[in-house]
């Protein structure tokens, strides 16, 4: 801290310490309460160096130079047993100066605390002159007014970082809750979307079930009907389903149903509804499709080309009937399912005569 010859007249002092009060209650963090403290010891005071011991949440030992700059010290410092005896109580310094007696804190320093009895900060500050004891006086006021200052500084600065840790810690713990809510929800909605596609799906084949096609299909069928457009419906049956499981047991009965299944998906379209309704019976609605017999030409020419391609212990047959919707009728959609079936009927009869 620089020394300074002409001390500022007490106006001036109180001038530039309303100053450092409006600037300590706009500071945020502690050093810059701690430099503005240090810069009027240097500016007003003109002390060569000062150091501050505080306890508490804050719990630092902080030395000045003689530009009044702060700096973390530890317990080697000149003045820290002196001051660390007035913060614990353990002696009680009567502050005197070099011109008015010898006191506790050494000669040429003086000693203040805030509070005076149960100390929660005590500031320690020399200088290298002599002056008289008015002067020493008016030093002393200053540094006490100044440590006052700093100390509500701090405490105000320490209160408000833990109320900010608080509200953080508080805002953390609603946000892991509220998000651990969310996951708990997206778990039953996962769950529940899960249950649901379980009910509508075969387990064996991955299509629709019997739940799951009229659900899907009645939808397409009332929009069709809507917009008067043509749709269509087959009836599909493995033949010799039976005559398999018998022979070559119940495993290559179920390959077999998932081979029929697979030839069926490939012979419709990704928007066609198709659907395992039990047993070796499959339906399918086709939406706005050319006449239904180019559906089943379809899945005959895939029919042969997986007998060909596919190295399997049966020959994969399928019996198919369609039908073609009226758009501007009443006929239920369960009616043209049953009408496909006495198509497929027919059909497979025909084959076997």
């Amino acid at each position: 801290m620089t020394r300074n010859t002409d001390s500022p007249t007490e106006s001036e002092q109180l001038r530039a310490l309303l100053t450092m009060s409006r600037e300590l209650m706009q500071a945020n963090e502690p050093f810059a309460a701690l430099a503005l403290a240090g810069r009027a010891m240097a500016e007003l005071a003109h002390a060569c160096g000062a150091l501050l011991l505080l306890r508490g949440e804050v719990n630092a030992s902080i030395g000045f130079d003689r530009s009044g700059k702060p700096r973390k010290t530890g317990t080697n410092h000149d003045w820290y047993r002196t001051a660390l005896a007035r913060l614990e109580g353990k002696e009680e310094s009567r502050e005197e100066s070099e011109s008015g007696g010898k006191g506790a804190a050494g000669p040429r320093t003086i000693l203040v605390s805030v509070p005076n009895r149960h100390a929660m900060a005590v500031l320690v500050a020399g200088w290298t002159d002599d002056a008289a004891p008015a002067i020493w006086d008016g030093r002393r006021r200053l540094l006490s007014t100044i440590l006052e200052l700093c100390a509500a500084a701090l405490g105000r600065i320490s209160a408000h970082t833990s109320l900010e840790d608080l509200v953080s810690t508080q805002y953390q713990q609603m946000a892991g809750a509220a998000q651990a809510h969310a996951d708990e929800m997206a778990r039953r909605d996962e769950s529940d979307a899960a249950m649901r596609a379980l009910a509508l799906t075969d387990v064996l084949t991955g299509l629709n079930n019997r739940r799951g096609f009229f659900m899907q299909a009645e939808h397409m069928f009332r929009l069709a009907r809507r917009r008067h457009a043509s749709c269509s419906v087959i009836y599909a049956d493995i033949d010799g389903l039976k005559l398999v499981n018998d022979q070559l047991g119940h495993a290559a009965g179920d390959e077999l149903i998932r081979d029929a299944a697979a030839v069926l998906r490939e012979s419709l379209r990704d928007s066609d509804v198709l659907a395992r309704l039990g047993g070796d019976g499959f339906a399918a609605f086709a939406f706005n499709d050319a006449h239904p017999r180019v559906m089943l030409g379809r899945l005959q020419d895939n029919l042969r080309a997986f007998n060909l391609m596919q190295e399997r212990s049966y020959h994969l047959a399928i019996s198919a009937g369609a039908v073609q919707c009226d758009p501007h009728g009443s006929t239920a959609l369960r009616d043209y399912v049953q009408a496909a079936d006495r198509e497929m009927f027919l059909h497979k009869r025909s084959c076997l005569h």
